[in-house]
């Protein structure tokens, strides 16, 4: 378990420096700095500090050089699983966009070429956990989001609305618009699914 305030202020003063010049890196005030870590800090927020530091996230966290193989924060404690238990579900952190992106790209190409069940899950920045499944007998890809506060929402993506329909011959084998339905579900992750959340 860590508190990322102590580690900041014991890595700061180890390098040598004051509070003062890692918020200056960062264009910020020390005020700002110390506040951001407080609560749940977002992934991007920790990558900043950490970049500013010039050191690791899992450094930042652990105020250890050795890459942690996960990591755990609630109310804003860290906790480093440096060794989980094989039944722990690792959950791959998204702080850039575009990886993300990416990955979503190739498993909606992948589940739609292969026709197999399959899930994908990760954590994203704004520390909403989303799951990403798709069933090949409904034909549907569904989304679900959790955020820290135990609001969820689910949504479902039909092949039918979702289907280039200028490659059909009939009905029955309409292929998936993979543009349309990747664009969708990256735009729903990254911004409307989240608004909506907040709505609730």
């Amino acid at each position: 378990m860590a508190n990322i305030e102590q580690n900041l202020r014991e890595l700061v003063k180890a390098k040598g420096l004051k509070l003062s010049d890692i918020a200056d890196r960062m264009g910020t005030t020390v005020s700002n700095l110390l506040s951001s870590v407080k609560g749940n800090p977002t992934i991007s927020k920790l990558q900043d500090i950490a970049n500013a530091l010039q050191i690791s996230v899992s450094e930042l966290l652990t105020k250890s050089p050795e890459k942690a193989l996960g990591v755990a924060i609630i109310d804003g404690k860290a906790f480093q699983l440096s060794n989980p238990a094989s039944s722990t579900v690792q959950l791959p952190i998204y702080d850039r966009y575009d990886t993300l992106r990416e990955e979503i790209k190739t498993f909606i190409k992948k589940c739609v070429e292969e026709s197999e069940r399959a899930t994908k899950m990760g954590l994203v920045e704004t520390m909403e956990v989303f799951s990403l499944v798709y069933d090949p007998d409904a034909t549907k890809f569904f989304l679900s989001l959790c955020y820290a506060d135990g609001r969820t929402l689910t949504n479902a993506y039909d092949k039918y609305e979702y289907c280039d329909w200028d490659k059909s011959k009939a009905e029955d084998d309409a292929p998936w618009d993979l543009a349309c339905i990747t664009e969708e579900i990256i735009n729903d992750i990254e911004g409307y699914v989240p608004t909506k959340l907040l709505s609730l």
